[in-house]
């Protein structure tokens, strides 16, 4: 598989690494980002295809997994990596 990289599109990919219980509590609790990581200077991964077709200078074709997917992943240093997802919330009561 190819991954096609648009090389003007940088940005930062952000993610939640914990969470913290709104204060005052309310009633339903509710829960705002305490923690997060970033991973700067990415860019994106615009399409992923089989076979490559040709594309402006701007963009560049790179392998990439199978499971890769547009949007879903970025590309840094050389590499397609999935992008991180956010710690899921705490559940009322935890």
């Amino acid at each position: 598989m190819k991954a096609l990289i648009s090389t003007t599109e940088i940005s930062n990919v952000t993610w939640v690494t914990s969470w913290e219980e709104v204060t005052p509590p309310t009633d339903p609790v509710t829960y705002q980002p305490a923690t997060t990581s970033t991973i700067e200077d990415t860019m994106r991964v615009a399409e992923v295809a089989k076979v490559t077709f040709e594309v402006n200078p701007l963009l560049i074709w790179v392998d990439c997994p199978d499971d890769c997917q547009a949007d879903a992943w970025y590309y840094k240093d050389g590499a397609v990596y999935i992008k991180p997802e956010d710690v899921p919330q705490p559940e009322e009561g935890e």
